[in-house]
């Protein structure tokens, strides 16, 4: 399945928010999903940009957010730090210098994890209806977050898949697409 199919497949907007998910058949092109995964963050970050100008988020998107961020964002960031980066480390010859590329990336995976959990903390600490305010504190931390999400997606989408797709074996697809089932619950 292609990008485009994969859009297709999802309807209106699919691709374009972070709260549809992705067509479990593009993980048989595994650098597809991660880079229609990435097109969801970016949908994330613009949905942060917009939380921020109106001062809240509703109920249900914060539910949405939540949940995407448990559960979506750590599937990806083992996506990449399992299969996507161990691969390519091992197929990309020197001249490449990824060593300390990846690293910062698996750097910023953890400072981004630290940052989703103090999120999470400001969407859910008040149970109920309606719409949860935002102050000052929490509107920093979503344009923060947003812009590191921002600049590390540039980094991904720019150096590591461009590298990966002349890089990585179709073998090495083969193994990333079965253990990216396996850690997506869509495994044989």
């Amino acid at each position: 399945m292609t990008i485009d199919e994969a859009a297709a497949a999802g309807g209106e907007g699919a691709g374009k928010t972070f709260a549809h998910p992705i067509p479990a058949a593009l993980l048989d092109t595994p650098l597809d999903y991660i880079l229609v995964d990435h097109a969801r963050q970016r949908s994330l970050c613009d949905a942060f940009r917009r939380f921020t100008r109106q001062g809240y988020i509703d109920r249900a998107e914060a539910d949405a957010v939540v949940t995407y961020l448990r559960r979506d964002v750590n599937l990806h960031h083992r996506d990449e730090e399992e299969d996507l980066f161990p691969s390519l480390l091992r197929r990309a010859p020197l001249e490449d210098d990824l060593g300390a590329t990846l690293a910062r990336l698996v750097a910023d995976h953890r400072q981004l994890r630290t940052m989703i959990e103090a999120i999470i903390t400001v969407l859910t600490k008040r149970a109920g209806p309606g719409p949860i305010r935002l102050g000052s504190a929490a509107r920093k931390l979503l344009m923060a977050y947003a812009a590191s999400e921002h600049h590390h997606l540039a980094a991904e989408n720019g150096i590591v898949l461009a590298i990966a797709r002349v890089r990585l074996t179709r073998g090495d697809l083969v193994t990333m697409s079965a253990t990216m089932k396996d850690r997506h619950g869509m495994g044989a």
